[in-house]
C-alpha cells in the first residue's frame, strides 16, 4: 500500500518544491467541479452541495459540470486533461479511484498518477438487510445460518464489480462461508427482491435501505463500518455484532484536481472544502439525506485510495473479475 501513496502523492511532492508555491488571489475565475456520472447521484449531491456553500464565500462563484459516459472515462478524461491551475476538479465515488482502475485495465489515464488528491467530499454508510423471510435478527444468527448452509444463502448487487458485490464477498470471507451471487441491472431491483423475499441479503447504502428499512421490508443487521455511523448510532457495526474484522466499507466521494496541481493549492482548497462540509447547516442537510460531510487533507484522501484500492483490488483479483 505504501507504494500506491507514493504514486498517488509523486507529481505533489515535485511541484510542491516549485519557487512559486503560493496561490495568489485564487480564486479569480469560477472554479469548475466536474462530475463524471448523471445528475442526482451521491457524487454528484455531494458536488452541488460543496459548490452552493464554497460560492458564498468566492464570489466568482462554483460551477458543476455533470459529465457522464464510459462508466466515468469522459468526464475524468476532461480533467486529467485540464491545466493544473486549480480551476478544474473533479468529484468522484470511491469506485473510480479504488475499484474500477482493477475492473477496466484499458482506461485512458491512471487516476493514481493523472489525478491528485485534494479532500473527501463526504460518505454514505452501506448496511446489510435481509429479508425478513429469513426469521433472523441478527448479524451473528446470519453467520451461523450461513456457515450451516454452505452455498445456500443468495445476495443481490447492481452488477458485478459494484462495491455491494465486493463488501458481500468481502463478508462472505471473513466469516467463512459462501454466498451466491445474483447480479442485477440497478439498485432497485436488487433490493426489492430481497424486500420480496427472492433473494436473501444485499448490502446497499442507507439512503437507498432506509425506506425499505422504516417500513419494515427489509430488516438491517448493521453498518459496514469500523465505527458506529452518526446517522444511525443505535445501529451496530457487523463487528460489534460478529466479532469479526471487516473494515470500512463506506461509498465516498473524495475531490481531485488535475496530476501536477501544486500541492500548496491544493491544501488551500482543502482547507476550504473541509470547513464548508463540516460547517454545521452543510452537515444537517446532508443528514437528511443519508450522507455526511467530511473534508480532510490530500494526504488523508491519498492514504484512503489506497487502503480502498488495496482492499478492493484483492477481492477482484480472486474473483478474476475484468470488465474490458
Amino acid at each position: 500500500m505504501l507504494a500506491i501513496v507514493t504514486a498517488i502523492a509523486a507529481s505533489s511532492s515535485v511541484v510542491a518544491q516549485t519557487p512559486d508555491g503560493s496561490i495568489g488571489a485564487f480564486p479569480e475565475r469560477p472554479v469548475r467541479i466536474v462530475v463524471p456520472y448523471g445528475a442526482g447521484g451521491a457524487a454528484d449531491i455531494l458536488a452541488r452541495t460543496l459548490a452552493a456553500k464554497l460560492g458564498q464565500e468566492w464570489p466568482k462563484g462554483v460551477i458543476v459540470e455533470n459529465k457522464p459516459g464510459g462508466v466515468g472515462v469522459i468526464g475524468i478524461s476532461s480533467v486529467v486533461n485540464a491545466p493544473p491551475d486549480g480551476y478544474t476538479l473533479v468529484s468522484v465515488p470511491v469506485s473510480d479511484l479504488a475499484v474500477n482502475p482493477h475492473l477496466y485495465r484499458k482506461r485512458p489515464f491512471d487516476v493514481l498518477k493523472d489525478l491528485a488528491p485534494v479532500s473527501q467530499v463526504g460518505a454514505v454508510p452501506n448496511v446489510l438487510v435481509v429479508s425478513r423471510g429469513l426469521g433472523i435478527s441478527s448479524a451473528r444468527d446470519l453467520v451461523a445460518l450461513a456457515r450451516a448452509k454452505p452455498g445456500g444463502l443468495s445476495y443481490s448487487s447492481p452488477g458485478i464489480g459494484s462495491q455491494a458485490h465486493l463488501a458481500a464477498e468481502i463478508f462472505a470471507e471473513r466469516i467463512g462461508a459462501k454466498l451466491l451471487h445474483v447480479p442485477y441491472n440497478g439498485v432497485s431491483a436488487a433490493l426489492s427482491d430481497v424486500a420480496a423475499g427472492q433473494i436473501d441479503l444485499m448490502f446497499a447504502q442507507l439512503p437507498t435501505a432506509l425506506p425499505f428499512i422504516k417500513d419494515g421490508r427489509v430488516r438491517a443487521l448493521g453498518v459496514a463500518s469500523e465505527k458506529r455511523s452518526e446517522l444511525i448510532p443505535d445501529m451496530p457495526t457487523l463487528a460489534e455484532e460478529t466479532g469479526l474484522s471487516f473494515g470500512d466499507m463506506v461509498s465516498w466521494s473524495g475531490l481531485m484536481a488535475p496530476a501536477g496541481t501544486p500541492l500548496a493549492l491544493r491544501e488551500a482548497i482543502a482547507k476550504k472544502v473541509t470547513a464548508a462540509m463540516r460547517s454545521p447547516d452543510v452537515q444537517e442537510k446532508l443528514r437528511a439525506q443519508g450522507t455526511v460531510g467530511l473534508g480532510g487533507t490530500p494526504d488523508e484522501l491519498a492514504a484512503a485510495i489506497a487502503r480502498d484500492h488495496e482492499r478492493y483490488g484483492k477481492v477482484i483479483r480472486a474473483l478474476n473479475i475484468q470488465l474490458d
